[in-house]
């Protein structure tokens, strides 16, 4: 290898000329290596990846099949022609009739061309990088979307999304800086500063923006879920944002919940682990009622509901004497909590109806008052 090189310097006659030859050298070789790379990619790598189960493997493949091969050409030519501009301003330097005398513009010409390849390369690379991050996103998005993880995609992956794009901005920004020789440190310092006076102007909004970043990773809810919150409120909600929760409440109006208040109150999640409830009914009858009438009369309501859940049966206590009345509860459970409210009003009619029937009272309050007479 050497000895083909010290054939060359003597062919080329000066160390410019031969410099050239071997940037366009560099230059074949990155096109020789592209295409072989772009040839295993399709023979052997491509069909071994089809017998997969998953498609992530072939979404990976197809932005590494074309922004790969662009980006080994680029770096050919990055690096064949940063080989020709050191090695020319070396001859021009020890030339006696310097060239940028002639030409005053083709020093400029060079260091931009440079700096415009170098650019470019980053900006590839970076590219590669973030399109490889979405498909890694997607695909887990697609993986644990539905069941009790339905619905994340419309709050924690944008987000994600959103900061992978700002972080690998930032880092072109600090690559390219170093390129310019731009001191890194006092640009970091400065924005560290920048960001503190940001930060106690805005700490509200901040603390918003933590707290909905703390909801959409710990998921005490999802978008979907029935909630009760605040001073027992209770809604659905429609969407997580950063700053802000929107639920939509029984009057068919959004609340808008601060993410900070949210993550400090206490949160009821009606939907979770699953959509089954508990739906109970209490009921007071009179004093000398036959309990065992009462308890059948209740079962037989909710065993004959339609929207009874057959996973769990029904049943019934004796809750507590009353003042007035032996009162009894009745605990039933559907399989949607949407159908818990209409299932309660329609239950309560059915065991009212029954007790007339069955001539049990319900009995107002009342008291029974002792009149002592004196001698």
């Amino acid at each position: 290898m050497m000895d083909l090189l010290v054939y060359l310097r003597g062919l080329a006659g000066n160390d410019l000329l031969f410099s050239f030859i071997m940037s366009v050298l560099i230059l074949l070789v990155s096109l020789i290596l592209a295409k072989l790379f772009s040839y295993i990619l399709k023979i052997v790598i491509k069909p071994f990846a089809a017998k997969t189960k998953t498609n992530l493997d072939d979404k990976i493949l197809e932005v590494a099949e074309t922004g790969i091969f662009r980006l080994i050409i680029l770096a050919g030519f990055y690096f064949a022609f940063g080989n020709f501009k050191d090695q020319y301003f070396l001859f021009d330097q020890n030339a006696s009739e310097k060239f940028s005398k002639s030409f005053p513009y083709i020093n400029k010409i060079l260091i931009a061309a440079d700096y415009l390849l170098y650019i470019i390369l980053v900006f590839i690379i970076l590219l590669i990088i973030y399109r490889v991050i979405t498909i890694l996103f997607d695909w887990y998005e697609d993986k644990v979307s539905g069941g009790e993880n339905r619905d994340l995609s419309g709050s924690l992956f944008p987000l994600l999304n959103k900061v992978s794009k700002i972080i690998i901005g930032a880092l072109a920004i600090v690559i390219i800086l170093s390129k310019f020789n731009v001191n890194i440190s006092a640009f970091v310092v400065s924005l560290g500063v920048g960001s503190l006076a940001i930060a106690l102007a805005a700490q509200d909004t901040l603390s918003n923006m933590i707290s909905g970043f703390i909801i959409m990773v710990d998921r005490p809810f999802r978008i979907g879920d029935r909630i009760t919150f605040g001073a027992g409120e209770t809604g659905d909600v429609v969407s997580i944002g950063l700053r802000s929760t929107k639920i939509l409440n029984f009057d068919s109006n959004l609340v808008i919940m601060p993410n900070n208040e949210i993550v400090k109150s206490k949160i009821v999640n009606v939907t979770y682990p699953n959509i089954l409830t508990r739906v109970i009914i209490e009921v007071g009858v009179a004093y000398g009622s036959d309990l065992k009438k009462v308890r059948d009369i209740m079962l037989k309501a909710a065993n004959e509901h339609p929207l009874t859940s057959e996973s769990i049966p029904p049943d019934v206590v004796l809750l507590s004497f009353g003042d007035s009345s032996l009162n009894v509860r009745l605990a039933a459970r559907t399989d949607d909590y949407r159908n818990a409210w209409a299932m309660q009003c329609e239950l309560r009619e059915t065991i009212y109806e029954e007790f007339n029937k069955a001539g049990i009272e319900i009995p107002f309050p009342q008291r029974v008052v002792h009149m002592k007479k004196e001698d």
